[in-house]
């Protein structure tokens, strides 16, 4: 069988990619470099060459991920002054809800790593400003911002666990997010 040839860029992307692929799967025990080497069908020194160890490979699948769920949220279209508020809301807690965010929140949290990009970045704050309306405390946006960040990532990894032992069907709970924003959007009571 003839080697495909790959340029060193694509090789990372695609140890990566199976990297995260087995994390996801088989969990932490499979993200061995023996097992990221056959899933991407190149020699376990061919994946040294690449991250020098599996700490190096965790280290930039860490990357990878932060720096994915950052863009997702960046990319919901926040920078557009003509954006409905509540619909990025709601994106923002579709994106971050997702179990396979979670799994792998999960992993790098349970390893000791940041969940997050570098904190220098700023993306979270960046969403804050982004969603902020003229005339609104910018603390208060940000405060409610932690509730639906904290809140979507603990959906991510117990969400369904939590709504079984609440008895809420899953038509029951796909109600949650619009009613968390009413209650983070409606003005207080005077």
């Amino acid at each position: 069988m003839a080697r495909r040839r790959r340029s060193a860029e694509e090789a990372r992307a695609e140890i990566l990619a199976a990297a995260e692929h087995l994390l996801l799967t088989e969990g932490p025990s499979g993200l061995t470099l023996k097992r990221v080497a056959q899933e991407v069908g190149i020699s376990h020194p061919g994946v040294l060459h690449h991250f020098r160890s599996v700490e190096l490979l965790g280290q930039a699948l860490h990357e990878r991920v932060s720096l994915r769920i950052r863009d997702d949220l960046l990319q919901l279209g926040v920078a557009d002054p003509d954006i409905d508020r509540v619909e990025v809301m709601q994106k923002a807690m579709e994106a971050l809800s997702d179990p396979r965010k979670g799994r792998l929140l999960a992993w790098l949290v349970a390893t000791g790593r940041d969940p997050f990009p570098d904190a220098s970045e700023a993306g979270l704050g960046q969403i804050a400003d982004a969603i902020t309306p003229p005339g609104v405390d910018p603390g208060e946006v940000r405060f409610k911002l932690m509730l639906v960040v904290l809140t979507m990532v603990g959906q991510s990894l117990v969400g369904d666990a939590v709504r079984v032992r609440l008895g809420l069907s899953e038509a029951q709970a796909q109600s949650f997010h619009p009613w968390l924003l009413r209650q983070l959007l409606t003005p207080p009571a005077r």
